[in-house]
Order: structure tokens, then sequence, then C-alpha cells
């Protein structure tokens, strides 16, 4: 598991952060729970979990995911729909 070196609520630093259990942390400074754990996102087109950021934008300028084994390049609006991602 990777470090948290602050609250993503308040900015607190990495000591006032406390690990609880699992992925799971309270911050001192400002009194809340919160997670960290990984999102598995998969292509959409062959199920792969190997996604890498394009080097390329999509069309419309925005950011592009590509799938590293089937070479599938998706808009991120895209990719987060296909994943349901809100």
């Amino acid at each position: 598991m990777s470090e948290i070196n602050f609250c993503p609520f308040c900015d607190a630093p990495q000591h006032k952060i406390l690990y609880c259990k699992g992925d799971v942390f309270f911050c001192k400074e400002c009194s809340r729970f919160f997670k960290f754990s990984e999102v598995k996102m998969k292509c959409p087109k062959c199920d792969s979990e190997q996604i890498t950021k394009s080097d390329y934008p999509s069309p419309t300028g925005e950011v592009a995911f590509q799938c590293s084994k089937c070479r599938k390049a998706i808009s991120a609006s895209e990719f987060l729909k296909a994943n349901k991602v809100k």
C-alpha cells in the first residue's frame, strides 16, 4: 500500500492521518474517515485491466486512455461511462 502524505479533505499533513483497518483512514484534523483503495477499470472492448493514459488526446481534445492488450483508444468520459463511474 502506498503512503498517504495528506488528508484529501483538509490537506492536513501525514502525521495527522491515522490508519484504522483495511483501507480506512481517519484524519485527526477534520475528523473524517476516508478510504484509500485502487479502482479496477476494464477495457470496454476486451475486458483487460491493462489501461494506460494515451500519449495523444481524443479528437475533441479530451484525455484519452488506451488498452495495452487490444490497443483501443477511448476518451476519458466514454471510458468512465463504460466502467459505470459517475
